[in-house]
């Protein structure tokens, strides 16, 4: 809306061209399909037999006629004539009244305002005759255009009136919005500036709550044009500024270039030069790029000013000269007007006075152009300001008689509800004993639900109490048999390795005696020393042989002496004290100490396999639970020294000669399906995994996988245990080959 600044009077209308376009776009919603996709739609539709009475093909084609009439008025009409012919033939009369106002819209693009009004009022009388007035709005906001592009502003605002109240009753914001931007033109052309300006922020409202983002810019755009018609350039540039931002947003290169238009303006009039000169480069890069001539004359000639004023007179005659050119290709008196004033400054400065008289001469006879319109403007302004009054003074009266009917219809509506007041007086004590017998069965549903989870939590105690017991019975008895047991075992134990001892000690001794006599001995006694020798030998024999099996009953009564320690360990008792823990810290304390412990045992490992990887993955964000840590310490270091055990079970050949045993631990805060929280620790490795026959087992006393002489197959059976007793689930996840994985889930609270 920045052009009614920038034309000539004689070409003004050219400026109400520019608001119908952006009238009729935000009518009719923006056009997704492009006139060539149109024409080959309504090509295929013409190969169906009775296409010309198909109101689906007479809609689409009065779509093709719209956008002609936008881009090439003169084929629009030879189209539209057809278009015409076939509604009239299909007696479809919303075609028909569409129909003939495009081509009324034609008209007035090429600016035969006069014939354009026969086709909008034979468009409205159709339309007002449908059952749905849906068209009639939008119609008489285009015949309010033409009245004002005829100077008759009071006819004018009378159809912008009327097609405000059809748009309010069949809830046409756009039409409403519309009407309004061109009720502001006409304050504008009548210097009404602060009544321009009030219309402007309705515009702006209206398409700000129907999120028409384009519309928004131009109302801003318009706002911050009449603030600095006002000499308000502070105010102006605050409006110019959301504008431009909502363009830059918007992505759209006309709204860009319009913004940085006006925002150079006023640049210009607060003495920012070079924040004027970048937007007026940017206008001019813009408009050249996209065609749009009127802008860039007036960029062109705004950043001429601007090197005049900065005294680089070469710069300003260039831009002065380039934007004059442009000018007189469009037509521009105004921009001629002002391109030849200012070349007559540059020219006089120079000494050049031949063409600084020249340039001069043009000024004049532009100016004189102007002025002469702007009076004959004027003029009818002061005509019709009678008659636009009057308009304005009956609109106004219709309100208020819109009003008076309101305050009747709410007066109306009070005396029904007092009446309907009283009626449902009576109900609303029977609602009332309804409610209170809703609020008794609420509340008693609430008991149940709270009594329920009671339950739930007292089974859940019963169980834990259950297994304590179960636990404790079993840790009696265990204790009992491990403790009668455990003497036998160790006086088997300690005799078998005194034993053991007094052998080697009587092996020794042999050894000497041999040696000794050999010594002593004659040479010819060889035969008896023979005899000798073999009787030696054959007690040589028998000795080792008992060694042997002293050392095998050794290794035996160390391991059921394991596995008595195991028992006894099996049938201790937590401390039974719970205390809040952080289950990161315990995790990675006991995965280190138990790495290094294994290592210590594990000597071989250190040099012929591969050392093990170690990786974690805690969750910051863990809280502390209440545990006993002692018990949930020993269930860790289980899970640590299988997954170590296991990892270093599997040779590189076994795994493959990119295998690099890893062991990794993480923790999560996760949710049950009854969607209570937990914390759950997992313990994995990528060792030999554990056959799927076996899973079944693994958490059973006395069992292990691992190799004879190894384990004693209580740890597994111990932590399941510690588990159950905190409430929560040691479950396994293992694929044979592939690893195995450990999941410990204990509750929160």
């Amino acid at each position: 809306m920045q052009g009614h600044l920038e034309y000539s009077a004689g070409k003004s209308w050219l400026v109400v061209v520019f608001i119908f376009c952006f009238t009729l776009i935000t009518i009719l919603g923006s056009q997704a399909q492009t006139i060539e996709n149109l024409k080959a739609d309504l090509d295929m539709l013409e190969e169906k037999p009775g296409f010309a009475k198909d109101t689906t093909y007479l809609n689409k084609a009065n779509e093709l006629g719209f956008m002609l009439a936008e881009s090439n008025p003169d084929s629009a009409f030879i189209f539209l004539d057809k278009q015409l012919q076939f509604c009239r033939s299909a007696k479809y009369k919303r075609g028909e009244a569409d129909a003939l106002k495009i081509y009324g819209n034609a008209l007035q693009n090429k600016g035969d305002f006069k014939s354009s009004i026969g086709y909008y009022n034979e468009a409205l009388k159709i339309a007002k005759a449908l059952p749905e007035e849906k068209l009639v709005p939008g119609i008489l906001n285009n015949i309010g255009l033409v009245y004002y592009n005829l100077g008759d502003y009071a006819e004018a605002l009378n159809n912008f009136y009327e097609a405000i109240k059809g748009a309010e009753e069949v809830n046409n914001s756009n039409v409403k919005a519309a009407a309004l931007n061109n009720i502001a033109l006409i304050y504008f052309e009548q210097r009404k500036l602060e009544e321009a300006k009030a219309k402007y922020r309705e515009m702006l409202a209206i398409y700000s709550e129907l999120g028409n983002q384009g519309r928004v810019i131009l109302a801003y755009n318009n706002i911050g044009d009449v603030e600095l018609k006002q000499k308000r350039p502070l105010e102006a540039l605050e409006n110019l500024k959301k504008g431009h931002e909502s363009a830059l947003a918007l992505q759209s290169p006309e709204f860009i270039e319009m913004t940085a238009r006006t925002l150079a303006d006023i640049y210009a009039a607060l003495d920012s030069t070079d924040k004027a000169e970048g937007l007026y480069r940017q206008s001019i890069a813009m408009a050249k790029e996209n065609g749009y001539g009127v802008p860039y004359s007036h960029s062109l000639i705004g950043l001429a000013n601007l090197f005049y004023k900065k005294g680089d007179r070469a710069e300003a005659l260039s831009y002065a000269q380039e934007g004059l050119k442009q000018a007189e290709i469009m037509g521009q008196t105004m921009q001629m007007r002002n391109a030849n004033e200012l070349l007559t400054k540059i020219y006089e400065e120079e000494g050049n006075f031949p063409d600084a008289l020249s340039s001069f001469k043009l000024f004049k006879q532009y100016n004189d152009s102007i002025n002469d319109t702007q009076s004959q403007r004027l003029a009818a302004t002061l005509e019709s300001e009678y008659e636009f009054s009057k308009k304005t003074l009956e609109y106004e009266k219709s309100s208020l008689r819109q009003r008076w009917l309101i305050y009747s219809a709410f007066a109306g509506l009070l005396v029904f509800l007092i009446i309907l007041f009283i009626v449902s007086r009576n109900r609303n004590k029977l609602n009332k004993a309804y409610n209170t017998l809703q609020e008794k069965t609420i509340e008693i549903g609430n008991k149940n639900e709270k009594l329920e989870k009671a339950l739930e939590q007292l089974k859940a105690t019963q169980l834990q109490l259950i297994q304590a017991e179960k636990m404790a019975s079993l840790g009696e008895l265990t204790a009992g048999i491990a403790h009668e047991i455990q003497n036998p075992l160790n006086l088997v134990n300690n005799f078998s390795e005194v034993s053991s001892e007094l052998i080697e000690e009587i092996q020794a001794e042999r050894i000497k005696n041999k040696e000794k006599a050999a010594r002593d001995r004659p040479l010819q006694q060889n035969s008896d020393t023979e005899s000798e020798n073999r009787e030696n030998a054959l007690e040589d024999v028998i000795l080792e042989d008992i060694k042997k099996n002293l050392s095998r009953i050794i290794f035996h009564g160390k391991r059921a002496d394991g596995i008595v320690k195991g028992m006894l360990e099996h049938s201790k008792k937590g401390s039974g004290e719970k205390e809040l823990t952080n289950i990161n810290a315990l995790a990675d304390e006991f995965l280190r100490l138990t790495y290094q412990s294994f290592l210590a045992k594990e000597k071989e490992f250190q040099t012929d396999y591969v050392p093990i990887v170690i990786r974690t993955n805690l969750d910051p964000d863990l809280p502390k639970i209440s545990v006993i840590p002692k018990d949930i310490s020993k269930v860790l270091l289980n899970l640590y020294n299988n997954a170590f055990f296991a990892c270093a079970s599997l040779k590189p050949a076994d795994g493959g000669d990119d295998y690099n045993p890893t062991v990794s631990v993480s923790t999560a805060i996760v949710k049950s399906p009854s969607g209570k929280a937990g914390i759950k620790i997992s313990v994995k490795d990528n060792g030999p995994g554990i056959p799927e026959s076996l899973k079944d087992k693994i958490f059973q006393p006395f069992f292990t996988t691992k190799q004879s002489g190894n384990g004693t197959g209580l740890g597994l059976s111990i932590s399941y245990d510690i588990v159950t007793a905190h409430g929560g689930e040691l479950k396994v996840q293992s694929e044979e080959g592939k690893g195995t994985e450990f999941i410990i889930t204990l509750p929160i609270s």
